[in-house]
């Protein structure tokens, strides 16, 4: 029997014989090429947001389906609605980084997963299918347009959205999944896209953790009708804050512009009602500053991916020796590139539980927590139903079946029970190197005695 508690218990062991790192990791946030000279170059031009919410003689039906690539051929003061020269020359280049024809940068990845969901002409009251783990606008993101969000299980051993799962939770009103690739890993997009087609549903992949992941050779992102990605400081690459929505698909780029850019001021009066819906006066605008920044982050992204790749492999290499820590798996054909690498921690026969653990690394001075505080399905937004007003909208609305659509804890075992055993590390990312891989080796080997 314990006569300590249990947190002091392992920073105490932890602590025998001083920490093993005693300076931070270093932030994936960093300068890796022109990130300088282009910046200074834009701060210069006296053009910082050179967006404009009209066409200035330019047919706005063209303008809005317009290939990334040809939009970026026109002068920094030209086409003003698709943005300026460097949001421009970003989503030209993001576009072929990612084999597809449209890139429409945006302030945050959040606001392009309502761009995107805008796109698919969700109606109130439509179902869209989350997977329950994941960052929180995923699942607040389908709320933008007063629909449901309807969680279902990951999968054990990728953390990535579960197909047999996903099929089960379609009903009726289901018209869209939002897929995540959690953590710089594939989810299961051969099963995905064959549950969803069968089921007339349509795609969204979230890939803020995932840029230039690929599944069976094809970037993550492009399997269904678009794509999300991730801009903000934590990620592979970043201009401080930004998102990019990806598609191949006129329709989904065209509708997606018009809800980032005031849209409602250019509409035309022979329009269709279903070319106007949710086109509402949003700013999701990126700034020429901030693509002056994100243009060389993207062109180091395969090198910085690299270096996530092999300080992963380093870790759960030299941490096989202790059975009780259980890293990812991979899909057949997936990549992966260490967003932030969970492993799960199975306490078995060990002294140490999980929380233990996690304190008796930090002691050591390497920087572990824990899993997720609360998942999607478990916060108060869903279990309390209050989102717009105090009346419980959109959960109080007719459309809203009470006894299929459940939140809370319980709902998701599968998923939860992951959570409680997750041990997280995340600075897998250029400059660390293999050196600083072995503090944390180190650690761990210290605490798991």
């Amino acid at each position: 029997m314990k006569t300590k508690d249990s947190k002091d218990a392992a920073s105490l062991r932890g602590a025998q014989q001083g920490p093993v790192r005693t300076e931070p990791f270093h932030s994936s946030c960093y300068v890796s090429g022109q990130e300088e000279a282009l910046l200074l170059e834009c701060l210069r031009s006296h053009q910082w947001s050179s967006f404009k919410g009209g066409t200035e003689g330019l047919d706005i039906d063209k303008v809005l389906v317009m290939p990334s690539r040809e939009a970026a051929e026109y002068g920094p003061l030209d086409n003003r609605f698709l943005g300026g020269k460097y949001v421009r020359a970003f989503e030209r280049d993001f576009a072929a980084c990612m084999d597809v024809d449209f890139a429409v940068s945006a302030n945050s990845a959040t606001s392009a997963l309502i761009m995107a969901l805008g796109a698919f002409n969700l109606e109130p009251g439509d179902e869209v299918i989350v997977p329950c783990m994941s960052f929180n606008a995923t699942a607040t993101a389908v709320l933008a347009y007063n629909c449901i969000p309807v969680f279902a299980e990951v999968k054990a051993n990728t953390y990535c959205l579960d197909p047999a799962d996903l099929e089960k939770k379609i009903s009726g009103r289901t018209k869209a999944v939002l897929v995540v690739h959690l953590g710089g890993a594939c989810a299961d997009m051969t099963s995905i896209v064959e549950v969803a087609r069968r089921h007339g549903l349509k795609i969204l992949e979230d890939c803020a953790q995932a840029p230039g992941v690929k599944f069976q050779g094809q970037p993550v992102g492009t399997f269904g009708d678009a794509g999300v990605f991730s801009l903000t400081e934590t990620k592979n690459i970043t201009c401080g804050e930004g998102g990019v929505l990806v598609t191949r698909c006129p329709d989904i780029a065209a509708k997606a512009r018009l809800i980032r850019n005031h849209g409602e001021g250019v509409t035309r009066d022979q329009w269709s009602d279903g070319q106007l819906a949710n086109v509402i006066g949003m700013n999701f605008r990126l700034t020429e500053l901030q693509a002056a920044v994100a243009i060389p982050q993207l062109q180091s992204l395969e090198e910085r991916n690299e270096v996530r790749r092999r300080n992963t492999s380093y870790l759960i290499d030299r941490l096989r020796k202790h059975p009780c820590l259980i890293p990812p798996e991979t899909e057949p054909g997936g990549d992966y590139v260490c967003f932030m690498l969970k492993w799960r921690y199975v306490q078995g026969d060990l002294p140490l539980t999980r929380d233990e653990v996690v304190a008796g690394l930090q002691a050591q001075g390497i920087p572990i927590i824990k899993g997720y505080g609360r998942m999607m399905h478990e916060n108060l937004i869903f279990t309390r139903k209050i989102a717009y007003g105090r009346q419980g909208f959109p959960f109080i609305a007719p459309w809203f079946d009470e006894k299929r659509v459940r939140y809370g804890s319980g709902t998701q075992p599968v998923s939860e029970d992951l959570n409680k055993q997750f041990i997280w590390f995340k600075y897998v990312n250029h400059p660390n190197t293999q050196d600083d891989m072995d503090d944390v080796v180190r650690a761990f080997d210290k605490v798991l005695v």
